[in-house]
């Protein structure tokens, strides 16, 4: 059951929603709007590809928190899901538009649960990834309190589970675009992997060790 949920915040899914929703935006000539979703959006998909490309490339990371990267299926579900029910809100339940964040929210939250269960990513980059989405999402309806008309919430609803339906269980290949990318920007040949920090721990754990052994 988690392996075919988690496909939920997929690229593949979360990178047209997204792009609906500007769409969207702009055709309801709310172009700040637009421009503020896909600002809010692709700087935290930049912070997922940095800290990625990171330790890809270089290692950094943590061994400690068991961190490799930001975890990019919670962060996309808890931006996107957030805001596409937020919008509709702002046309159907005004009053609840709080509620109907919130709910996106739980929906990303159970999105970074399904990338526990399927072993993806550790706690701390779930995390991370939640945090991530919930700040991009919280700042986006923050400065967005238009009232929108049914009629124009249903040109969203519908773009958005034609989305849904076309693009739920496909996958977009981005760990390996990542992947490719940091070992370019690096200038590595072979990517630095989770088993990698427990090395690193033991040679920074030995070292120490040395050093404490040398001033006795």
């Amino acid at each position: 059951m988690w392996n075919r949920f988690t496909n939920l915040g997929d690229l593949a899914v979360m990178l047209p929603l997204a792009a609906t929703i500007a769409v969207w935006l702009a055709a309801q000539k709310q172009f700040s709007s637009s421009l503020r979703w896909l600002l809010a959006f692709g700087s935290a998909g930049l912070l997922v590809a940095i800290s990625k490309i990171a330790f890809i490339g270089w290692g950094i990371g943590s061994s400690d928190f068991d961190f490799t990267g930001i975890s990019g299926h919670t962060m996309l579900a808890s931006a996107t899901l957030p805001v596409l029910l937020y919008l509709l809100s702002r046309a159907w339940l005004p009053r609840h538009s709080t509620l109907a964040l919130a709910i996106g929210w739980l929906g990303g939250a159970a999105i970074g649960y399904s990338r526990l269960e399927v072993h993806a990513h550790s706690l701390s980059e779930v995390v991370l990834g939640f945090t991530c989405g919930l700040l991009a999402s919280s700042w986006f309806a923050s400065k967005t309190a238009e009232r929108y008309s049914s009629k124009a919430a249903v040109c969203l609803l519908i773009p958005a589970l034609v989305v849904f339906n076309l693009q739920f269980g496909n996958k977009v290949p981005g760990q390996d675009i990542i992947t490719r990318i940091a070992l370019f920007v690096a200038g590595h040949n072979h990517p630095f992997e989770r088993k990698d920090l427990k090395i690193q721990a033991r040679i920074f754990t030995e070292k120490q060790q040395s050093t404490i052994n040398a001033g006795n």
